[in-house]
């Protein structure tokens, strides 16, 4: 019995941007015959099926990679003299390091999935998958536990194991151990020739059909979009499955979305949205492994993903941002989105800046909400992040994508400070209007720590430090010679960020302030992301919080644990943030009876309904569900109806307490009058201090009976008239 493996090793090139110069016969090795890529094409491989799918001669012929580059087949695989179908072939499956010799990307090396692994190496497993033994002969084991067939009698063997990690720990290469199926002959893979774990270019990008791409009228020349691999995998979950499974397909991930509204199509339902995240999840989602149907190992990253806010894109962050809004269900009310001023029409190109005078409707068609992609589209915000909105470098956007894995995740390099690859914006805050801050400053001028600081959760700042803060407020409406009528300025939602790091209200001369320096030391992923619950719907990539993290020995667990609330919406183990006190806080921050024993979300929430009373008394109404949240007296909530004659005292207090209410995501009912657990976890003692500040300066007396915390520091100065 002949006893060999067979590797069945495609062109797997990954390439993104073409590289003038780089075909042709420039990076072909010497020593050895070339043949020509029409050999390869017309002579063996004419009908020949790549690991992908495709049909190797068809896509190869068609992709930009081939038609602008003139790559030919032996640029990737080297010199074909030799080979002719039986022979060897210098690269039969090209790693990352063959694709760096015309595209650079030499940050990739340092990234967790080019990791060259060496046997036994630290860092990642080896080319065997710590079977030790990959001449098989013996019993794979999975999880130190024996590995079998489903039957539970037929072994799973080491080389049929090391095929189906192979899935994703080699993914550029197909390893097939068993000729006759996972049932026949086993035969014996060659120790010596077989590559170490590493996923490579072609683990995301297709091989053979690398980029094509697209005309479009902002721009004069033809704008390239990648493609990516397929996988087959389990619809409903993303995971991989086995070939001809019924549960599954072969599908890519993809960005550009060339059957809805990315072409100027009509756009038709849900047609418009972008998913690149498919390509992640093929890997990062529990599945079974191929021959025992045992879970496989690794955390459901994209499961957890799909349960988030970051992917949900009924949520209205995305959905009003989405090029067809009534296609989406506002979870708050069960009813379609309206069409509204936030919905693009794409494409929109990144590169004409709508501070420039090359920016108009006619050119990014529609509205034209380039700014707002700085967080409200996935692939819009890698732009922003990279500094490159404006400028010829600048990417177009083909279509709706919420907060994906790239937006985080910066697939060639592992950025310096932060681990996982998790990208660091170069400039925090580009802010234009009465005031410039452009750099890594909080909006209100304070420099961000250190990346040693805020590590992974740098990233998290981008998105969640609002739009507005105490600094652009006084600067455009409070500073001396400034208008202060007009429409309300929103410090907009979700300004979680800021509140974690103490800055961005409106702070009050004389005043001091703190910071809730235990949770910036814990920073945003130690509390959002651990202990990711079997569930999916707490901790790792759902962002929920679980209790389980809070109640740790140095954390709540030592000065009284946090409840799991398990009617919670986010999840049953949710922690109960809405009822908390710790026990060593005897505090009254409200002034009324029994301020004492409420919970600290509840402080909060009366403190807003003090700030809301003396605002109407003065004939300004408070509503968070209505844009621009307040308005004239007895009339109905439409910008028509908007409140624009402020006060100094009037601004600032309103302003302080649409940045307390707006650190809450947007509900179907006033989040005024819930219980603020949003601003009691990320820095109660900065909000109440805010509230208590407003609350004086409004009423001409501090709040009765109310303790104000202790500060730290004194109040960031504006300006005269503070």
């Amino acid at each position: 019995m002949e006893k060999r493996i067979r590797v069945i090793g495609p062109v797997l090139m990954a390439l993104v941007a073409l590289v003038s110069g780089c075909g042709g016969g420039d990076s072909r090795p010497s020593g050895v015959e070339n043949v020509g890529s029409s050999t390869c094409t017309n002579v063996c491989h004419a009908s020949t099926v790549d690991i992908t799918g495709n049909q190797i001669a068809a896509v190869w012929a068609v992709t930009a990679h081939t038609t602008d580059g003139n790559v030919q087949c032996e640029d990737c695989h080297g010199a074909g003299g030799e080979h002719y179908g039986v022979g060897p072939i210098p690269y039969p499956a090209p790693d990352a390091a063959r694709c760096q010799a015309c595209h650079g990307k030499a940050g990739f090396n340092a990234t967790a999935h080019d990791n060259q692994h060496i046997p036994d190496g630290v860092g990642g497993p080896d080319k065997f998958f710590f079977q030790g033994d990959a001449l098989n002969s013996g019993q794979a084991t999975v999880r130190s536990q024996p590995e079998f067939f489903p039957d539970g009698v037929t072994p799973v063997t080491h080389a049929l194991h090391i095929q189906e990690c192979s899935r994703c720990h080699n993914p550029k290469q197909r390893f097939e151990f068993a000729s006759g199926g996972t049932t026949g002959e086993l035969v014996t893979p060659d120790p010596n020739n077989m590559p170490n774990p590493a996923v490579g270019c072609a683990g995301c990008h297709d091989a053979h059909q690398t980029e094509r791409k697209v005309t479009i009228p902002q721009r004069t020349s033809p704008v390239s979009y990648p493609l990516y691999r397929k996988y087959f995998i389990d619809l409903a979950t993303g995971a991989q499955v086995n070939p001809g499974d019924p549960k599954g397909q072969r599908l890519a991930g993809f960005i550009f979305q060339p059957n809805g509204a990315a072409m100027g199509g009509t756009v038709s339902g849900k047609n418009n949205e972008l998913n690149v995240e498919r390509t992640c999840g093929s890997c990062h989602t529990r599945g079974l492994y191929q021959f025992s149907q045992l879970p496989t190992h690794q955390e459901d990253v994209y499961s957890q993903w799909l349960n988030s806010g970051h992917g949900s894109r009924n949520d209205p962050a995305f959905a009003e941002f989405s090029a067809n809004p009534p296609a989406y269900t506002n979870p708050a009310t069960g009813l379609p989105y309206e069409t509204g001023t936030h919905s693009p029409s794409y494409p929109i190109d990144m590169s004409l800046s709508t501070f420039g005078k090359t920016a108009d409707t006619t050119r990014n068609a529609g509205n034209n909400v380039y700014a707002c992609f700085h967080c409200h589209n996935g692939i819009g915000s890698t732009v922003w992040q990279s500094d490159q909105q404006g400028t010829p470098q600048a990417d177009v956007v083909f279509g709706d994508e919420p907060v994906t894995c790239i937006t985080c995740h910066s697939p060639h390099s592992n950025p310096t400070g932060t681990t996982h690859q998790v990208r660091v914006p170069k400039k925090m805050t580009q802010y234009s209007g009465a005031i410039t801050i452009n750099g890594n400053f909080f909006l209100d001028g304070t420099p961000l720590p250190p990346v040693e600081k805020t590590g992974n959760g740098t990233i998290c700042i981008f998105c969640h430090q609002g739009r507005e803060s105490g600094r652009t407020l006084y600067a455009a409406k409070l500073a001396p010679g400034a208008t202060i009528t007009g429409s309300f300025f929103n410090p907009h939602y979700l300004g979680t960020a800021a509140m974690v790091w103490g800055v961005n209200g409106y702070e009050y001369a004389g005043k001091s302030y703190s910071s809730n320096t235990a949770h910036q030391d814990a920073n945003c992923p130690t509390c959002h992301m651990s202990n990711p619950t079997g569930d999916n719907l707490n901790g790792g990539h759902t962002w929920r919080p679980n209790v389980a993290t809070c109640n740790v020995a140095e954390c709540h667990g030592g000065s009284g644990p946090i409840p799991a609330d398990p009617a919670s919406e986010n999840g049953p183990a949710s922690p109960d943030v809405a009822g908390y006190r710790a026990p060593f806080d005897t505090n009254n921050y409200t002034g009324e009876a029994g301020g004492a024993s409420l919970s600290i979300a509840d402080s909060i929430r009366v403190l807003q309904q003090k700030i809301i009373a003396l605002l109407d008394a003065k004939g300004i109404v408070y509503d968070d569900l209505s844009y621009p949240y307040f308005f004239l007296p007895g009339l109905e909530h439409t910008s028509a109806n908007a409140f624009k004659d402020w006060t100094p005292e009037t601004y600032k207090a309103a302003f302080n307490l649409a940045y307390t209410v707006k650190g809450l995501p947007s509900g179907g009912q006033s989040q005024a009058n819930v219980p603020n657990s949003s601003a009691a976890v990320h820095d109660y003692k900065y909000v109440i201090q805010l509230l208590l500040d407003s609350y004086q300066d409004l009423n001409g007396a501090a709040l009765p009976g109310a303790f104000r915390p202790a500060g730290t520091r004194p109040a960031a100065v504006y300006g005269p008239g503070q």
